[in-house]
Parts: C-alpha cells; structure tokens; sequence
C-alpha cells in the first residue's frame, strides 16, 4: 500500500470511529493535526474542536493536560497533550452550530514508525477520539530533525480566527470579570447604580502542592457607584472603590453529572474599601474574607449555590463608628438559576445583633440578538435595608432599578 493509500485509509479509519462514536450527542469532539509530516521528537500543536450540534447554547469545560496515546501497526505509545501557552479559557459558551477550540502540544515519541499512524484521546463521558498523523521518515544523512512546521492545518471545522490571536498577550490572558458588571436605573433618588469588577491572576501555582485544584493568586477590583441623574449637574452621590488581593482555589469539574451536591472552591482576601471622600462624608475600611462556593443540583441544568461570606475588620473603623452594627461580620449569597436561563442572586446581611437586615434581590434574563451577535442580560435590582451606599450605612433605604447586565 502506497503512503497516499495508508494516508487516506488512517483517516477514514479515525474519522468513521468518531462518527459512530457520537451519532447521537449533540456535542461532536474532533482532534486536528498538522497537515504536513512530523518528525519523530518534535513537538507541535493540535487542536480539540467541539462543535455544538443541538439547538441551544452550550457550556462546555474543554479540559487541561490530557493522556492520548499515538498507535502505529508495529508500536503503540502514551504521549501528554499540554495546554498551547495563550490558550483561550477552558469554559467556553458555543452557540448553536459552532465550534469551541483548545490548542495542545504534543512531543511525538521518538520510538514511534514512520508513516501514518492514529492518535487517540480518551475524554471522560465521550469515547475515544480519534485522527490521523503523519510521521515523517528520519534516513542517514538527513541531519537535524525536521523542523516544527508552524503551519495553521486547513479546516473547515472552525470560523477563522483574527490574526491578533497569534499574538500571545499575556495581559489578556490572566484578565478576568470578577463581580458582577451592570447599569441600572429607577425612580429613586440617586437614580443610576453601576457596577464594574474584574481580577487578574498574578500568580499561578500549578505544580506545587496537589493538582486536584487551580490554585491562584489575584489582584481584584470593583467599582460601585450611585449617580444621581435627576440632579442639578448630575453629581455622582457615592463611590465605593474595592481593589484586594486574593487567593482562589477552584476544583476541577466533576465526572458525574448527576451528582445533587459540588463543592467548587473558596476564595480568600484582604479587601480595601473607601469612596474616595473627604471630611464627614470620607469613608474607609479595611477586611479579610473567606467566601465558600457550594453548588446544589446539577451544574448544567438547575441549581442552587450558596455562597457563605465571613469577615473581620482588619482596623479601627474610626471613619465609620458602629459599621459593624450594620454590616455585620458576614454575608450570604444565595443564587437560583441555570447558565443558559434565568437567575435569581439573593444578598443577605443581618447586622452585628441581627436587628438591621439587609436585602438585594438580582433577577437577571439572558439577552441574544443576531444583530452583531450582542449577548447580556435584562437585570432587576431591589434592595431593601441600610448601607446601600457606604457614604449612608446607617440610613435605611428601599429601591427597584432595572437595566442591564454584561456580566452576572
């Protein structure tokens, strides 16, 4: 058989087994390899395309460092695919029709025949995966190995790609949304509340200590405002700006989805608070907080997660005398919904004696549109109790906004 013939024989041998493998799920998992030839030693890049053959919107966990295995007619071999750096993020929402791509490397064996041979990947709940590779042939007198080829391999599996993603940019790559993000607006005065949030991951210690879990530090900030449109000049009547430090340990995804009860991890800090103030109305305060993610239900359908917070004041609260009276020592968020519907986040706080209680209730409703593809959320805000704003936290209040959200 010539190599053209092998060469088309491991294709369709890889490419029948993944059809029949998944006739009947509506996400289809396919492995793209260069289209050049590869010596035995190189390392290169391969692709893990999931496409979404059902009508909604799918979350789907592409995983981290993976064991495949690469089998000649003469030799099998264990090889690691590792995460590509500048990988895009392991979670990723795909929508009706289109694909989800994660890039890996690879180290070919060096024991490993020349000609065409199958790689195979075993994914958890999906089967074997299977495609064709093309292992070049390493004569005497050749010299060095053959060079990694760079080249994209041609598909039509995936929408293209803007060239910047060639870029690795790091900055991007460690940016992430941290609380929610939202502009609200009712008839209560200050009218507008916006909120902004976003972490970035300083460290990452993957490798030390246990692997069970994605452990990080972060630097995290959040922006509260509450702006009173209706007044004269539209003054912004209060700001709270909210930078901390953060250590987050995340657990991996669990194989059985129809488990009733997840733990998904916990994050720690040290939280500055102030608005930026000055004289009677300056507010400042310094905590550290522990906040527990415990999910009831399953995760790709309905569930419950409930998010304990507790702190401690860190310093004299001499700006803000009896805070603790209001905020207490801990909060609790209670959130009822499923990725791709509705959600209801309840906040709960009770005060130092449990006599000024507190409560924000978020009720937000996916928005799509196929104009430019735009996607938030429709948000419903109501907040009854003290402190909405820290420049008043001894001031009961009662609002209703509405608007929308980008990130909930």
């Amino acid at each position: 058989m010539n190599p053209s013939s092998r060469r088309f024989a491991a294709v369709a041998l890889a490419l029948g087994s993944n059809l029949l493998s998944a006739a009947d799920v509506p996400l289809l998992y396919s492995l793209v390899t260069p289209s050049t030839s590869v010596a035995p030693g190189n390392t290169i890049e391969v692709q893990l395309a999931v496409l979404n053959r059902s009508t909604t919107e799918a979350l789907v966990d592409l995983p981290g460092a993976l064991e495949a295995r690469v089998a000649s007619a003469a030799n099998r071999s264990s090889i690691t695919l590792n995460p590509s750096a500048g990988s895009v993020s392991m979670s990723q929402k795909i929508a009706p029709g289109e694909f989800g791509l994660r890039r890996y490397m690879i180290t070919v064996p060096e024991a490993i025949d020349a000609g065409s041979v199958i790689l195979e990947l075993q994914l958890a709940g999906v089967g074997p995966t299977r495609t064709a590779l093309e292992i070049a042939s390493i004569g005497p007198g050749t010299g060095d190995r053959m060079a990694v080829s760079s080249q994209r391999p041609p598909t039509t599996l995936m929408r293209a790609e803007p060239a910047a993603e060639e870029l690795r940019r790091m900055f991007a790559a460690r940016l992430g949304p941290h609380e929610p993000i939202y502009f609200i607006y009712g008839a209560d005065t200050p009218a507008a509340k916006f909120q902004f949030s976003f972490k970035y991951k300083l460290l990452d210690f993957e490798g030390l200590g246990p692997q069970r879990m994605a452990r990080t530090l972060q630097f995290a900030f959040t922006q509260r405002s509450l702006w009173d449109l209706e007044g004269e000049s539209s003054p912004f009547y209060d700001t709270s700006y909210m930078p901390e430090i953060m250590y987050q340990a995340l657990t991996p995804k669990p194989d059985q989805r129809d488990r009733w009860f997840t733990w998904l991890g916990l994050q720690a800090a040290f939280k500055h608070e102030s608005n930026g103030r000055e004289g009677e109305i300056s507010r400042s305060l310094n905590t550290v907080y522990v906040r527990p993610v415990l999910a009831f239900g399953r995760l790709d359908g309905w569930h419950l997660l409930a998010i304990p917070e507790l702190f401690t004041y860190v310093t004299s609260n001499e700006e803000n005398p009896g805070l603790e009276d209001y905020r207490g020592y801990g909060n609790l968020h209670l959130v009822l919904g499923r990725n791709d519907g509705p959600s209801l986040l309840a906040t709960l706080r009770a005060g130092k004696d449990f006599d000024r209680g507190s409560l924000q209730l978020d009720l937000t409703w996916p928005l799509r549109t196929n104009l430019l593809k735009f996607e938030s959320y429709l948000l419903i805000q109501y907040f009854n109790g003290y402190g909405e704003s820290l420049r008043s936290y001894r001031e009961e209040s009662e609002s209703l906004r509405a608007g929308i959200s980008l990130v909930r």
